[in-house]
């Protein structure tokens, strides 16, 4: 195994052993920790697509500012105010156009049919929650639907990639339903919530990134693999 992709699969790992003890510290509710792990699960997933891609393209450029603005949003979303709130919706809004934007041409060429149609229902998904939250959204209303549109899109471009994009895209639209249902409809919420929001948030999200670099043609470490050398055999 190359040194990169050594450092690859190290980067994988370190995401995991992050997602676990974030978990952890949810359910012990140790909100120092908390504070401290969620700012990192982008700048890991960053590292993730750097030392994959081995030149900048359009898309590794979209997937880096998506991840961009994820970590803006982890970072504020323990704001308890209303503009707090308000600047982590528009940062994972503006992600979420962002993946959106990464996974259109992957979707124009490998859409699976099966996928796209069990994808479709994602769109009323949305539009369910989003007249349920409406009430509850007060000044928000205006971010939270241009929210629902872009993660609905999101989600079903995602089911026109790969196995691993449509799965993160399912995960990261569940986790924001939950999310929102926190947030705005308190008495609809589930039992340990924030524990399951953030399980699909973290694995949803790696899944997504995963499967556009998958997507990819080629690696660093098959770019900087040696070329087979020819060898002629004089008699």
């Amino acid at each position: 195994m190359t040194p990169i992709r050594t450092a690859h699969v190290a980067l994988w790992v370190a995401y995991a052993v992050l997602v676990a003890v974030h978990v952890g510290s949810l359910l012990t509710d140790t909100e120092l920790l908390q504070r401290i792990t969620q700012p990192m699960f982008a700048p890991l997933l960053i590292a993730v697509v750097l030392t994959a891609l081995p030149r900048r393209t359009r898309t590794s450029v979209l997937m880096v500012l998506g991840l961009l603005f994820a970590w803006a949003g982890d970072t504020l979303a323990g704001i308890a105010s209303e503009s707090g709130e308000l600047i982590a919706v528009l940062s994972f809004l503006a992600a979420l156009v962002c993946y959106s934007a990464a996974l259109a041409p992957l979707w124009n060429r490998s859409r699976d049919p099966l996928r796209i149609a069990l994808a479709i229902p994602y769109g009323g998904v949305v539009i369910g929650l989003f007249v349920a939250c409406a009430d509850g959204a007060g000044t928000l209303l205006p971010a939270v639907a241009a929210y629902a549109v872009a993660l609905a899109t999101m989600a079903f471009l995602s089911a026109g990639g790969n196995g691993m994009t449509w799965t993160g895209g399912t995960l990261f639209l569940l986790s924001s339903s939950m999310l929102a249902m926190d947030w705005f409809l308190p008495g609809a919420a589930i039992a340990y919530s924030g524990v399951w929001v953030m399980i699909t948030y973290t694995v949803g999200h790696a899944l997504l990134i995963a499967g556009m670099v998958h997507a990819m043609p080629a690696r660093r470490w098959t770019a900087c693999a040696p070329a087979a050398a020819l060898v002629i055999v004089e008699n």
